[in-house]
């Protein structure tokens, strides 16, 4: 068990597989949904694109008289630059999606009208941001996230990659270099002889240490450093981690898992490889979890 920050947040080895989640849709339109200033907590970024408005796609492109423009480009809904679904937000102002997801990617305060975790246009907070989770809805959506550079005070030499930081987009790469540094040298170490003898009939190598290691690692490090890997520390009022600290434990199972395929191809398919399948599937039902939310239904 890896616990970050020795307060909140922990990775657990225990996990199960989980099938990909169907599309949810109603019958008919759903009524605005106000989180803010309610007893009800804010939903995950992820969990609000995946769940809350997906559960309103009845209405997309059928805006009521007098929303159709966009409250955040400020052009018709058939004006878009790249064809976009137009939609209502839970707080009733409607938009294209590229454009909210734009919003949530922006990371110039200076040229926002409100924080990223609230609509562009009114306001209203709808969920909690997280850097990892903004990241994933902007690759999934194809938008570019912005490379805000840092000013030369800001600007530093990673300690531990040895990588000049100037910007995000170089923060982020550093973060990432970091991870991949750290797999290759915990499985390695795997094999010398000091390490502990394999726990499988199989004798393979233990893939689940190794990536519980990492993990520790990095947060030994204090990795991520990005804004765009950020995620939230704290625990939700259930007691689970939040979804953005999912998001960057998967993140790591998948780039040691594609290391291993390319480089050590001989551990696929080991029982250490079944176990830490196992491991990273936990991770994905989990995640699935937050985006399902309570009341989730195959048929729903």
């Amino acid at each position: 068990m890896c616990q970050i920050e020795g307060k909140v947040a922990t990775y657990e080895r225990n996990g199960e597989f989980v099938a990909t989640s169907k599309s949810l849709a109603v019958a008919t339109p759903a009524p605005p949904l106000h989180h803010l200033q309610t007893a009800t907590p804010l939903p995950s970024l992820l969990h609000y694109v995946d769940n809350d408005l997906l559960r309103r796609r009845a209405e997309y492109d059928r805006p009521p008289n007098g929303q159709a423009i966009c409250s955040a480009c400020g052009k018709h809904e058939f004006a878009a630059t790249i064809k976009s679904t137009y939609l209502p937000l839970t707080c009733g102002c409607w938009m294209h999606y590229r454009c909210f997801i734009g919003n949530v990617a922006y990371q110039k305060p200076h040229l926002r009208r409100h924080p990223k975790d609230c609509c562009p246009a009114c306001g209203t907070q709808l969920f909690i941001w997280e850097g990892i989770v903004a990241l994933t809805l902007a690759e999934r959506t194809n938008v570019l996230m912005p490379d805000v550079k840092f000013t030369p005070h800001e600007a530093y030499a990673d300690a531990n990659t040895g990588m000049y930081v100037v910007s995000d987009k170089t923060q982020y790469e550093s973060d990432c270099a970091l991870i991949s540094a750290l797999i290759q040298s915990h499985f390695l170490a795997l094999f010398e002889p000091a390490a502990p003898e394999s726990r499988f009939a199989d004798g393979s190598p233990d893939l689940t240490a190794c990536y519980y290691a990492v993990l520790a690692d990095l947060d030994y490090y204090g990795c991520p450093r990005s804004k765009w890997l950020a995620f939230s520390r704290e625990k939700k009022q259930d007691g689970e981690v939040s979804v953005g600290f999912l998001l960057f434990g998967m993140l790591v199972a998948l780039k040691m898992r594609g290391f291993l395929n390319v480089y050590h191809a001989a551990v696929v398919e080991t029982e250490g490889w079944a176990e830490f399948e196992n491991i990273r599937e936990g991770v994905q039902r989990r995640i699935l979890a937050d985006v399902r939310g309570e009341g989730w239904s195959w048929g729903a």
